[in-house]
């Protein structure tokens, strides 16, 4: 019997002149148990006198890097910081439409205003006492983060608990709108024991602490693509406070009068429904809406501007003796630039026929990144589960906001572009 042959010709011999691996020789018996049993591992020879030897280094690891650690200007005055005496906000022009008989030209122009969220609310230590809206709060986001978290089935107690808080989390979110959220987002004056840690602006409060001093200073950052004077944006943003304390006073007043409403039906929906929220829902807008209300009084009875040709406006001196100024500082950044197309490509995703695109929309960490935003490092040693919780919170704060200020702006544009005069007034 004629060999098996493959019919390929092998082409001539290449000798190697390595001698530093012992090559690995096959056994030409095949065992009995069926199966070719895996190479020996190569014998290692060192490399004879005089030879060139190179080590080679093995690579890192990839390291997460934060987005404080992206930009190449980490004291920029634009970034974000968590100063109670300072509040650094974004204000973002809303793109254009493209309404019929109406220029462009004349459509005035409005601001988006974003601030981050603070983060997450901290159990006190021991010995520290803890006030009741502040525990009521830090219970409710830490239910939150349970509920979106969880891995239990749909069909358990636990799924159903978990879907209804999601689900109630998610309506009192649409309670509030853009401007509202950012109005909430003022570090709070009046502080109660417990209610701020102790090493927030370095000054030792004890049980008899009822007030500190609180927000001094506003920057208002804008992109550098915006042609207008500092003036300009002042008035538009006092027009937006004033606006929206007409709004958060009238929705104050709807939300007060529905709380004996939503309590009844919470009370006989129980059997049915034994996890409420419409209560907790009504509630949250009421508070939102009556806080949000008094912090725009508040911002407006106490402006004065600094811009940065060094245009000083301060108030009197009885309004610096008893800290109330509050300065406006303006400032242009090109890095603000991917906040308005991220506004842009939010608004396209709400009615691409009104308004035009401009090309692929930023990513949240780009966002993030260009405001100087890191997670907080309180509490000692960081956790990783804790900062990955609050980058991903902030994040779907950046989507909802953006959201809902593209769903404003084209509900408003549809007004202005039936009755300006009307659209003007809100």
């Amino acid at each position: 019997m004629q060999p098996y042959s493959t019919g390929y010709q092998s082409g001539p011999e290449v000798s190697v002149n390595h001698k530093h691996f012992q090559p690995y020789q096959a056994s030409q018996q095949e065992p009995e148990s069926g199966f070719i049993p895996s190479p020996p591992p190569a014998q290692y020879y060192p490399p004879p006198p005089g030879s060139q030897y190179i080590p080679v280094k093995p690579s890192l690891p990839p390291r997460r890097t934060s987005p404080a650690s992206i930009s190449s200007d980490p004291v920029s005055p634009v970034y974000y910081t968590r100063d109670p005496h300072r509040l650094t906000a974004y204000l973002i022009p809303f793109p254009k439409p493209h309404l019929k008989n109406t220029p462009p030209e004349a459509i005035p122009d409005r601001f988006l205003i974003y601030t981050p969220p603070p983060p997450p609310l901290l159990k006190p230590g021991d010995g520290e006492k803890e006030a009741k809206l502040h525990k009521v709060q830090r219970k409710w986001q830490e239910e939150v983060r349970a509920a979106k978290t969880i891995t239990a089935k749909t069909a358990s107690w636990k799924g159903v608990k978990s879907k209804a808080t999601r689900g109630i989390s998610k309506a009192v979110n649409l309670t509030t709108t853009s401007n509202l959220d950012f109005l909430n987002r003022f570090p709070d004056d009046n502080v109660s024991p417990g209610r701020r840690r102790s090493g927030d602006d370095g000054v030792r409060e004890d049980d008899t602490t009822h007030k500190t001093v609180g927000l001094q200073e506003m920057v208002l950052v804008y992109p550098s693509s915006y042609q207008a004077t500092p003036e300009q944006v002042k008035v538009e943003f006092i027009n937006t406070m004033m606006r929206s304390k007409t709004k958060a006073q009238r929705d104050a007043t709807i939300a007060t009068g529905l709380l004996p409403v939503s309590a009844a039906i919470d009370i006989l929906a129980t059997p049915v429904w034994p996890f409420g929220g419409l209560l907790e829902v009504d509630g949250v807008w009421a508070y939102s809406s009556i806080r949000g209300a008094k912090t725009a009084r508040s911002v407006t009875k106490r402006l004065t501007s600094t811009t940065k040709d060094g245009m000083v406006h301060r108030g009197t001196e009885e309004q610096e003796m008893h800290g109330e100024k509050l300065v406006l500082n303006f400032q242009q950044d090109p890095r603000m630039e991917v906040l308005y197309r991220y506004l842009c490509q939010a608004c396209v995703k709400r009615d691409a026929k009104t308004f035009p695109g401009m090309g692929p929309s930023p990513t949240e960490s780009e966002i993030l990144a260009a405001i100087g935003w890191a997670s907080s490092k309180v509490g000692g040693e960081k956790n990783w589960e804790d900062e990955q919780w609050e980058v991903n919170e902030v994040k779907d704060d950046l989507r909802s906001v953006m959201g809902k200020g593209a769903r404003e702006w084209h509900k408003w544009c549809q007004a202005f572009e039936k009755c300006p005069e009307k659209a003007l007034q809100k």
